[in-house]
């Protein structure tokens, strides 16, 4: 008897439509669907008319929920993992799951859908195409305070998940750990009252905090020093190099352009 395959399945983070094809197609397939709330997931199949048999498997109980899957694919059976919005694995169960399969020789395919982290980054304006991803804050103040330790230091956009009705304290919690920096809120993705709210974390102003948000929270803009390039070329040019040299010494040590650099050498 054949394995069977463990397919880790994108649903839709708000607005059922953005569920994909294949998605749809590879939860009418499977034998069997795990999921976080079964109540929740029913809703999504009774859209697409999906009739499969369900099995909880939520954060709390993941280790004793992954055994039980084990065996379902152990039997031959393919399973469909999802979560109740968005990608499993990602501050979603799952993850366990995909590690223990792997190691156990199971095939682990990926059905790819929407994802919350994405789409909010998408649609919040902010220019810098690296950011880190932190997700929802730690529950223990102590592991909390230690992440915002090594946070603070980072000179990228950091993007967090915020449970419902906890926007004012983890917005606050923020601001007092990472002082004043800007930041971009957005609320409900893909649900009627979407909305991309601007501000810092001292003052942003936001007229309703009923529903899911994601925040990302820009770095400390630091102000350059002013570099006295022909100074510094000149200086280098009487120390024995030749003027090529000093151009291609100068802007590495500033990252600065090196036709910027030459462009002050050929005045000398």
């Amino acid at each position: 008897m054949s394995k069977g395959t463990l397919y880790v399945v994108g649903t839709p983070i708000g607005n059922l439509g953005d569920i994909t094809f294949r998605a749809v197609e590879t939860l009418k397939a499977v034998d069997l669907i795990a999921c976080e709330d079964t109540r929740h997931t029913r809703i999504l199949l009774d859209r697409f008319e999906i009739k499969k048999p369900l099995v909880s498997y939520y954060k709390q109980k993941e280790r004793e929920g992954t055994e039980k899957i084990l065996e379902h694919l152990e039997m031959g059976k393919n399973v469909a993992l999802v979560t109740d919005a968005g990608t499993p694995c990602v501050s979603d169960p799952g993850a366990i799951l995909v590690n223990e399969c792997i190691n156990s020789g199971y095939e682990v395919l990926s059905v790819p859908g929407p994802s919350a982290l994405t789409t909010a980054y998408s649609v919040s304006g902010v220019c810098n195409p690296r950011f880190a991803f932190i997700g929802f804050l730690p529950e223990k103040n102590s592991d909390k305070n230690k992440l915002m330790e090594e946070v603070a230091n980072y000179n990228i956009p950091t993007v967090y998940y915020c449970a419902p009705h906890d926007l004012d304290r983890t917005i606050n919690y923020l601001y007092e750990k990472l002082g004043d920096r800007s930041l971009t809120v957005v609320k409900e993705l893909t649900k009627l009252h979407e909305t991309v709210y601007k501000g810092t974390l001292a003052n942003v102003d936001i007229s309703n905090d009923k529903g899911e948000f994601i925040l990302i929270v820009e770095p400390v803009i630091k102000e350059k020093e002013e570099i006295d390039v022909e100074f510094e070329l000149k200086t280098l040019i009487e120390s024995g190099l030749s003027k090529s040299e000093a151009v291609k010494a100068v802007a590495k040590l500033h990252n600065i352009k090196k036709n910027d650099v030459y462009a002050v050498a050929v005045k000398l």
